[in-house]
């Protein structure tokens, strides 16, 4: 449990941000103040339902092509610590395990959305830069993070960093989105958010009497495992494939045979995400009490096996965060992160204090949350991409860590020394 006394001392410090009262947005380089559009924290079983697209998935393998938004270019060192402001432990280590998704940072720092971006309140992606920034130019530094990143979540108590962490990408989702015409399907899967962690599952109902097949494609942003009876990540995610009989109360109801029969249910990956959030299902729904368990999770995770069509060779995922809850139910304990820099090396991110560790430390972890990279899709783009970016342009002070209010100082090289391209060991 974070420590009552943190509460304490900073919970006037939140008291200024509270829900539907005006919260800090980054403009232009600024913080200014603005409007509430952040939404409401979701109830814990519909937050899920709130992010994801509604549509088909799109009719090739990939998704629907769009302007190359994404670039895999890493920080070679590890950034800043990040300060509890008073159990918020949660927020800090999903923010870290944001700040070293290789696509995500490269493209929020590569300010192609704040340059069109027309909202005049509250952007999360906006804030996400501000961040980003900020932490990676105050290597060994301690900073805030900031106000608006968790005005319109947190609660000044223990919260679930699986939630918070959908509740943010659903509010990049929506900063993607124009606010003056409704969404549609194909513009949704062409966003930022979508792009890198979307992916889509094939549902197919095979009727057992007449062997007429029905599909569906469901929308994912992360992908929940159940590890009851699995004792590793592979187990959890050929149990999740295995086809399921529907007989009894379970029937299927079969158009061509007009009634219910006996069906065959597959569930298998028809579009693989370039990022890949897994979700160890470690939370009784019921209790809240935590299964802690050994589960093994893999640095390289082929996902071949579960699409619907097999490739000639395997798709390999590379491990590059590691998300982890020290305690033993929901309603209490603490929650650091394990994350890769560019240069290969694992540090331990334990809100302020971040210590350098080695893979087995990282891979030994009773983890909540996995963060896994494609490792085809980040070699390409490193090989391609060069970097330049000016901390002018992104609006940072190298010397004070914030955010400026007036004219840029100097040109300093330190962002462009941080985010050198080097190669994932």
């Amino acid at each position: 449990m974070e420590a009552a006394s943190l509460y304490r001392q900073e919970d006037s410090q939140f008291n200024i941000f509270p829900k539907l009262k005006p919260c800090w947005s980054n403009v232009g380089g600024t913080e200014v103040q603005g409007g509430p559009s952040l939404p409401e924290k979701p109830s814990p079983s519909s937050h899920r339902l709130c992010y994801l697209t509604n549509g088909l998935a799109p009719t090739s393998a990939g998704l629907a092509p769009t302007k190359k938004l994404v670039s895999w270019k890493r920080p070679s060192v590890v950034g800043a610590g990040l300060q509890n402001l008073g159990n918020t432990c949660y927020v800090n280590a999903v923010l870290q395990c944001l700040t070293y998704t290789p696509p995500l940072v490269s493209s929020v720092l590569s300010q192609q959305h704040r340059q069109t971006c027309g909202k005049q309140t509250f952007c999360m992606l906006c804030a996400l830069q501000a961040h980003m920034t900020r932490a990676l130019c105050h290597p060994g530094d301690v900073i805030r993070p900031l106000p608006g990143l968790l005005a319109a979540f947190h609660t000044h108590q223990q919260e679930d960093a699986h939630e918070f962490l959908m509740f943010t990408l659903g509010a990049m989702q929506q900063a993607c989105l124009p606010e003056d015409k409704p969404s549609d399907p194909q513009s949704e899967d062409a966003t930022l958010i979508r792009q890198i962690f979307g992916g889509y599952w094939r549902s197919q109902i095979q009727c057992l009497h007449c062997q007429g097949i029905s599909s569906t494609m469901d929308p994912y942003l992360d992908i929940s495992l159940d590890i009851e009876a699995a004792q590793s990540v592979s187990q959890a995610l050929e149990q999740l494939v295995k086809p399921e009989k529907l007989d009894g109360e379970n029937a299927y109801h079969c158009n061509t045979c007009l009634g219910k029969v006996p069906a065959s249910k597959t569930l298998t990956l028809h579009t693989p995400s370039k990022v890949l959030i897994l979700v160890l299902k470690r939370f009784s729904d019921f209790t809240g009490n935590k299964m802690a368990k050994d589960v093994h999770y893999p640095e390289r995770l082929d996902m071949q096996p579960y699409l619907c069509e097999q490739r000639a060779g395997p798709l390999v995922y590379m491990l590059y965060a590691v998300l982890v809850h020290a305690g033993w139910s929901c309603h209490s304990g603490h929650y650091f992160c394990f994350v890769k820099a560019g240069n290969g090396q694992w540090y331990k991110m334990d809100d302020a204090k971040v210590t350098a560790c080695d893979a087995t430390c990282a891979l030994s972890q009773h983890a909540y949350v996995l963060f896994y990279i494609q490792k085809t899709e980040w070699e390409r783009e490193l090989v391609s991409e060069s970097l330049g970016h000016d901390p002018r342009v992104l609006g940072l002070s190298p010397t004070s860590g914030s955010l400026l209010s007036g004219e840029p100082s100097s040109p300093s090289p330190c962002l462009c020394s941080l985010l050198l391209s080097l190669s994932f060991k």
